[in-house]
């Protein structure tokens, strides 16, 4: 069965950066010397393997709906077709509206 992958080695360089950003409160307090250093160790392997899983569940993630292809697009069904209407030429005859009036019967002062 052939699975969709994100590259194992780019995984695993992300989880170590964010497992660096996790323990890095520890780091510092082990620098200081308030936390000893195989508690120190051991909280960055947790961190390590907290972070490992998190990548990999999002490139997992990522990679499934990046492989899957779309569904193609269909027209909708029967759906009556808009043709555009057709515009006035040059030669046609002007319709004459019949609630316009000749120019002499329109009072130009409306007040």
């Amino acid at each position: 069965m052939q699975r969709p992958s994100v590259d194992p080695a780019f995984t695993f360089g992300v989880s170590l950066a964010v497992s660096v950003l996790l323990w890095f409160p520890t780091l510092r307090g082990a620098m200081s010397g308030q936390i000893e250093i195989t508690d120190a160790g051991i909280r960055y392997f947790l961190a390590l393997a907290i972070a490992w899983a998190g990548v990999y569940g999002v490139s997992a993630l990522v990679a499934m709906y990046a492989s899957k292809p779309r569904a193609p697009q269909s027209p909708p069904p029967d759906e009556p077709r808009h043709e555009p209407v057709p515009a006035r030429r040059e030669t046609d005859a002007v319709p004459v509206d019949a609630t316009a009036q000749s120019p002499d019967a329109l009072d130009t002062n409306a007040a």
